[in-house]
């Protein structure tokens, strides 16, 4: 609070002085005056310190909004020491004070998101810098021409700084509404203090300027420097806490400021135009294109970011869809597609069969060679089965342990067991050891449940029913098939109990 005893204590010793008669044209005025701007500066950079990271680019961007005052005001002061009879200083000193809107604008358009492409942030410098063009165009055009300028040419500039001024002040009371970071609102807040006070003071300013600055006007444009002043030095105000705009909210104001910012260019373009035609013509539609070019690169940004989101999904998908062990599909995707598969058969009528593949003696297999060589076998059944079953939409999974079950959406009894045939020769082949099996291998046996599916019954049903065929070929033998028998699905049939192993 220091910093704003001492920039209340110079705006009172300005505002004594201007009450005895000490003109604002005078040199202690506007040393005063600078004093006051130097104060806030300081301020902003104790702040800068405190604040984190993300939003110190923030705090320099309104440091450099200030700076431009400050070069403005100091301008003003070499022209009253030294004189400036052609007028240039004035003219510089102008144009000084109009650049703060540069700093402003990209405070304002600026999303600040890291992942935003640099393109962008070029972009946005290429617009601010078109304003400093068309604001020099403008001024120097005016009050540097050829003779003295008249009310009405004076009053063009004037009207242009209160559109700018007051649309800056708005535009920042919005980006405070929709930023969700306390420490972004708090710097939106203490922006837009600064540039409500700064707009009102300087719209009094500049039309008392025309008939002589009276001795209260430069207390008066101080009063924006110590409300920026105090508001940076004080702590964050509650109902910045306590307000917490939703994301739609952030994400409308965020992608509002830039459309805002470009038609502000686009009319100062227009304006200047009445002067330059050409000069105005080719910076409307250098704004026009600048600003079609940033949202090209943005939406090019957002779709990589979907194109990876969705890459990012599919792979979770597989993951999750996916046996660790053996990388066919697992459990848990079985129970996902097997109903979806019998609701699409229900409504066109269709059968479906349902093959269930268990190893034959796999716990005996497991014991005597080991659970590493256990891994083995399951690795390489599962990639046989898989390699075997080449109907449309077939789906092999592991059902768990040493059970697989493959699905055959419309297919019929006589295609199921055919692929079961292949299936039994195929683990034949590899011929895999097995010293505790009476064939002296790996083999399995399979259970084939083929159904017409209908809305009344359920996928389950099918599971249960090549579970039981399953077990009765183990019964009978093992290294063989065995069907359900009944190829109509029967809703009323009761399921049979399930034969030991």
């Amino acid at each position: 609070m220091r910093l704003v005893w001492i920039a209340l204590a110079l705006l009172g010793i300005q505002a004594l002085f201007a009450w005895h008669g000490l003109g604002a044209q005078e040199v202690l005025a506007r040393c005063l005056f600078i004093a006051i701007q130097c104060v806030a500066l300081a301020a902003i950079a104790a702040q800068y310190r405190r604040d984190p990271t993300p939003i110190r680019g923030l705090w320099l961007l309104l440091a450099l909004a200030v700076g431009m005052q400050v070069l403005w005001a100091g301008t003003n002061l070499i022209a009253q020491i030294y004189g400036d009879p052609r007028g240039w200083l004035t003219s510089t000193g102008v144009v000084l004070s109009g650049l703060y809107m540069i700093p402003c604008m990209l405070m304002i358009a600026r999303s600040f998101d890291r992942r935003e492409p640099r393109a962008v942030l070029i972009l946005d410098l290429a617009l601010s810098a078109e304003v400093g063009v068309l604001l020099c165009a403008l001024v120097f055009r005016i009050i540097g021409g050829v003779g003295e300028p008249t009310s009405a040419d004076i009053y063009v500039i004037i009207h242009h700084a209160d559109a700018i001024d007051f649309s800056l002040s708005i535009l920042a009371l919005l980006r405070m509404l929709g930023i969700r970071s306390v420490h972004g609102r708090f710097f939106y807040f203490c922006s837009a203090v600064f540039l409500w006070t700064n707009a009102i003071a300087a719209a009094i300013y500049n039309r008392v300027e025309l008939s002589g600055l009276p001795p209260w006007s430069m207390p008066m444009i101080g009063l924006a420097y110590v409300a920026l002043a105090t508001a940076v030095s004080r702590p964050i105000p509650r109902f910045l806490w306590r307000y917490r705009p939703s994301r739609r909210i952030t994400q409308t104001i965020v992608s509002f400021a830039p459309v805002v910012t470009s038609l502000a260019v686009l009319l100062l373009a227009v304006s200047v135009s009445r002067l330059n035609y050409i000069l105005g013509m080719i910076a409307a539609v250098a704004s026009v294109l600048l600003y079609a070019l940033r949202v090209a690169f943005i939406q090019s940004r957002n779709q990589d970011i979907q194109r990876i989101a969705q890459l990012n999904n599919q792979r979770l998908q597989q993951q999750v869809g996916r046996d660790p062990l053996t990388g066919i599909a697992n459990r848990s995707l079985l129970d996902t597609r097997l109903p979806a598969i019998w609701r699409d058969g229900a409504r066109q009528g269709k059968t479906c069969a349902l093959l269930m593949v268990d190893i034959d003696f796999f716990k005996q297999f497991n014991d005597s060679q080991g659970h590493l060589a256990g891994d083995e076998c399951l690795i390489k059944v599962a990639t046989v089965l898989a390699a075997n079953v080449t109907a449309p939409q077939g789906l092999v999974a592991r059902y768990g342990g040493e059970e697989f079950a493959i699905v055959l959406p419309d297919a019929h009894e006589a295609q199921a067991i055919e692929v079961a045939e292949q299936l039994i020769e195929a683990i034949e082949r590899i011929d895999i050891p097995h010293p505790q099996s009476p064939l002296g291998r790996i083999t399995v046996s399979i259970g084939i449940a083929t159904l017409i599916c209908s809305s009344e019954g359920s996928a389950t049903v099918l599971l249960e029913a090549a579970d039981q065929a399953m077990y009765r070929a183990k019964e009978l033998g093992r290294n063989r098939h065995e069907t359900t028998g009944t190829p109509v699905f029967d809703p009323s049939r009761a399921p049979c109990e399930r034969p030991a192993s």
